[in-house]
């Protein structure tokens, strides 16, 4: 209730400073010196009505100024000032001036009169002369919404939240459960991760132990491996020399069975003279083939008493006296 009374309180005031400005109260805030020491800037100025036949040279009149004059001369709404002349022909008419400046340039029509000026009191017409500029104005209503805003902020809250719910409801629920499902997804996202870490723990201290393992055994691996390079330079070495010894033995059994043939071998027949032919005696035919081998050669050539004609070696005979190599 308190709220509601201050707020009225305060939008009233405003009410009435705008009317005030606008010449529609019998009371109008001082603008300006150029009335003074009559009038005062700042002060409240009640307006007493009269009808314009009454007016005399000489009254402060109160009157309206029309907005044609008023964009033209750059006049306020209303002004007060002395009036110096009364025309009555052809029409009513009044000219005026202030006291502290030049005359009118502008006629003041009968129908534009307020009344006359009565009694003044002091800075009271101030905050109405504040509502005259337009800071004051946007002021006045930026002052307004931030009063309402702090008596009624708690049923204000509660009427946009009533509006969202109504309006934005569908699209909030759904934004809930897509909050929730995402939330689950984070959670199970989250535990796969946990099981993975506790995995790639248990690989890492497995390769670790490998490592280890890895590094105890690199020795004998490399000790392995110079003895069987050793190895290897062995049995080329060894190789190299069963092959020189083979050769080595090979000649000398060459040279021994050479020695035991020449020792062996039966000393060759001397050559015994040709018996000279007879050319009347017959020439016995002989096959080519028997004619080119020695033994049937010598065996042909044989016609002496005394030559005895032998048969050709066999097979084993020549097999004995040939040496064998080994």
């Amino acid at each position: 209730m308190k709220r509601a009374i201050g707020l009225i309180l305060v939008t009233v005031a405003c009410i009435i400073g705008f009317l005030t400005v606008r010449g529609s109260l019998p009371f109008i805030p001082i603008f300006g010196s150029s009335m003074e020491p009559t009038l005062h800037s700042g002060g409240l100025l009640l307006v007493n009505p009269v009808e314009p036949t009454n007016v005399k040279t000489g009254d402060i009149i109160v009157y309206n100024v029309p907005p044609m004059v008023r964009d033209y001369y750059n006049y306020p709404p209303m002004v007060a000032h002395r009036v110096i002349k009364v025309i009555t022909t052809p029409s009513l008419g009044f000219r005026t001036k202030g006291d502290n400046t030049g005359e009118e340039p502008f006629t003041i029509r009968p129908m534009d009169i307020r009344g006359t000026v009565g009694k003044q009191i002091p800075f009271l017409g101030l905050p109405m002369l504040f509502f005259q500029s337009q800071q004051g104005l946007i002021f006045t209503i930026i002052a307004l919404a931030l009063l309402t805003i702090f008596l009624y902020g708690g049923e204000i809250n509660r009427g946009s939240n009533w509006f969202h719910r109504g309006i934005f409801s569908p699209v909030i629920n759904e934004g809930k459960r897509s909050n929730r499902a995402l939330t689950r997804k984070i959670e199970t996202t989250e535990k796969k991760m946990d099981s993975t870490e506790q995995a790639l723990q248990k690989f890492a201290a497995a390769v670790a132990e490998y490592a280890q393992h890895l590094a105890s055994h690199t020795s004998a691996i490399q000790g392995l491996a110079e003895a069987s390079h050793e190895l290897k330079r062995g049995a080329a070495e060894q190789n190299r020399v069963l092959a020189t010894l083979m050769e080595n033995m090979v000649k000398a059994g060459q040279n021994r069975e050479t020695i035991a043939y020449i020792r062996e071998a039966p000393p060759p027949a001397p050559e015994k003279p040709k018996p000279e032919v007879e050319k009347s005696t017959p020439v016995t035919e002989k096959t080519p083939q028997a004619a080119e081998k020695p033994f049937y050669k010598a065996l042909n050539n044989c016609v002496t008493p005394g030559c005895a004609r032998k048969r050709p070696p066999t097979g084993e005979e020549v097999l004995v006296k040939t040496p064998r190599y080994v």
